[in-house]
């Protein structure tokens, strides 16, 4: 009898959710050797070329469009795969996909097993699953009998299993490891933040507002990812207004070279984020796995990846000024960086996928 099956289903997957948790956890799963892995989206095999490269083995098997409803499409895919399957992922339970597995569990005589990642930001805090009603009592009994549950952060991983209607478990994002260069990269003074620019949720603004207050001496800051068309006048604006910082603040646009991106992350000393609202974005694993101090706005994911703040610094969320202080304090070695090998050691003892899966499967063996 071969190995059990793990079946990845997110139907408006892209080429770049390959290398996110949504491709990683079925690839490294079989990598590792504990599944034969596959993934579903819409998208045609030959739009995804990182099939071929960067998660190579992975099956692949596309969704049928049929209908104009995500879960109905789904529901045609389990049924016509789900006797060749033993463990289906998938992401952001509701009601009907909850119920659309329960069928499929009755249907399998409860030999398939079904695993949800939350990927849930703070707005959780604010929503309705932990209020006491017989529709969350119901939710209760339903969910848990029905799927794993994972949460990225402890925090919310906490709240919930303080009286919400998910029994859920702690599992965070991860990284994978890619060869070490060969001679080492000598980290430089360097702020480096990726992202979408500009876009209401990564708050770049505060960042802009914050270099303005910041004798720099000779760090730089490097800005990378696709910079939102409404963002461009005030980029525009902010070099016209402060000239001088040409010379140490670099827009450098989306990066698609992984390589080059990852050489970025090996020079900077700093790794700055300035976001509203995350789940767990993987830069910060990204940040960490190469050695780099964590400054970022203090989400519930930023005190899990700064162990606390041993590796990093937080400032209140949209709080310019106290990010121009930790920056400065950094820049003008008032704060004293850890080591990155110190940094790179909690990575991967916390952060490396390897680990990660391990914990995984564990966790839906014992289920």
């Amino acid at each position: 009898m071969g190995r059990k099956r793990f079946h990845c289903i997110f139907p408006m997957g892209e080429n770049v959710h390959l290398i996110k948790d949504v491709g990683m956890i079925p690839y490294v799963l079989q990598k590792e050797g504990y599944y034969d892995s596959y993934i579903s989206f819409y998208e045609k095999a030959e739009n995804l070329p990182y099939l071929k490269n960067e998660v190579k083995g992975l099956n692949y098997k596309p969704i049928k469009r049929i209908f104009k409803n995500n879960d109905f499409n789904v529901f045609l895919f389990l049924f016509s795969n789900f006797r060749k399957m033993d463990y289906v992922m998938m992401f952001h339970p509701s009601f009907k996909k909850i119920f659309i597995c329960f069928l499929f569990k009755i249907l399998s005589f409860n030999r398939l097993k079904f695993y949800f990642k939350l990927d849930l930001d703070e707005s959780i805090f604010q929503s309705d699953v932990t209020r006491k009603t017989f529709v969350n009592s119901f939710k209760k009994k339903l969910y848990n009998y029905t799927a794993l549950f994972t949460a990225e952060t402890k925090k919310i991983n906490d709240f919930l299993n303080n009286g919400s209607y998910f029994n859920t478990k702690y599992l965070t994002n991860g990284f994978i490891n890619t060869k070490p260069s060969n001679p080492p990269v000598e980290k430089e003074n360097i702020l480096l933040t990726v992202g979408r620019i500009g876009s209401y949720q990564k708050n770049t603004e505060v960042l802009l507002d914050a270099i303005k207050n910041i004798n720099l001496l000779d760090w730089k800051i490097v800005i990378i990812g696709p910079i939102e068309e409404d963002f461009i006048p005030i980029v525009d604006e902010f070099f016209l207004s402060n000239p001088s910082l040409k010379q140490n603040v670099y827009f450098l646009g989306s990066v698609s070279d992984r390589d080059q991106l990852e050489e970025y992350y090996q020079k900077s000393k700093v790794f700055v984020l300035t976001s509203r609202y995350e789940g767990f974005p993987l830069v910060f694993t990204e940040a960490i796995k190469n050695g780099c101090f964590i400054v970022s706005s203090d989400l519930v994911c930023a005190i899990d990846i700064t162990n606390n703040e041993e590796f990093g610094r937080l400032f209140p969320i949209g709080n310019s000024q106290e990010l121009s202080f930790i920056l400065q304090n950094v820049i003008d070695g008032n704060t004293c960086l850890p080591p990155k090998e110190s940094i790179m050691k909690y990575a991967e003892e916390n952060y490396n996928w390897s680990v990660l899966v391990r914990r995984l499967y564990e966790l839906l063996e014992s289920k």
